[in-house]
């Protein structure tokens, strides 16, 4: 099958391109969004490395490097010769579906807030009676770290998760952490689909701040509302890509 031109008319209409500091990490994932939305399906392929190359405004290294990044992800297979093939949707990685289900699907956000509520502003609480100053250091670390990858949102959100792991085990409850672990992949996914907003990496490390001063001050009712502050923020963030409905809308919807 012979590669489609980036400029047909049937190709679904997608976001204005903004070039950000790290090209190659963009343009691999805008070819994911697209990918993922249909525009190039399974079995197909991509543009040529000089097609898209034209079509970003940037080198033919830089395309390749994006191409071999979807190809670690299992989005698409590089033929010798013969150029890129998107892969069936079953072979490529979990990460890649779910962020496109946080993006799509208004039900998903919602309901990840509302289990987050549930368990995450409790865990702040238990951590802020229970956290060992070896716990606090850890996570202060962390913070720091989130901080020095702020021009690297996917490195960043790596911190982000860790922070949230540590926190966990702050609470000083040997489940909590099992609870969170199945879950961990779908708040990626929700980090992954907002951390390009602009100025999320700064405000969601201004909220963690929040949180871990008020462990560090052993004020659980103060570290309970930081978390919810936090947990308003992460709501703000996904509205900026889509409106999260009320719980009855959402299920209206569904009727």
């Amino acid at each position: 099958m012979s590669p489609r031109s980036p400029t047909s008319s049937a190709d679904a209409p997608r976001q204005a391109w903004h070039k950000p500091p790290r090209l190659s990490d963009a343009v691999a994932r805008d070819l994911a969004d697209a990918i993922a939305r249909g525009r190039y399906p399974p079995g197909e392929f991509l543009p040529t490395e000089q097609e898209l190359a034209r079509e970003y405004g940037a080198s033919r290294n830089v395309v390749r490097e994006a191409l071999m990044m979807l190809g670690a992800r299992r989005m698409v297979q590089m033929l010798h010769g013969r150029g890129s093939r998107v892969t069936p949707r079953h072979q490529w990685q979990l990460l890649d579906q779910l962020v496109q289900l946080v993006r799509d699907d208004p039900r998903v956000p919602h309901d990840l807030l509302e289990l987050r509520r549930i368990l995450e502003v409790e865990i702040a609480g238990l951590a802020a009676e229970r956290a060992t100053t070896e716990q606090c250091t850890a996570m202060a670390a962390t913070v720091d770290r989130m901080r020095a990858a702020a021009e690297q949102p996917e490195e960043a959100i790596e911190h982000d998760i860790q922070f949230h792991r540590l926190l966990a085990e702050a609470a000083g409850n040997v489940l909590l952490p099992l609870v969170l672990e199945p879950i961990g992949q779908l708040l990626r996914a929700s980090r992954v689909a907002t951390i390009h907003n602009a100025g999320a990496v700064e405000r969601s490390i201004n909220a963690h701040r929040a949180v871990l001063a008020r462990v560090q001050a052993r004020d659980p009712a103060g570290a309970r509302l930081a978390m919810e502050g936090h947990l308003r923020q992460v709501e703000d963030e996904i509205r900026r890509i889509q409106p999260i409905p009320e719980r009855g809308a959402a299920l209206r919807g569904l009727v």
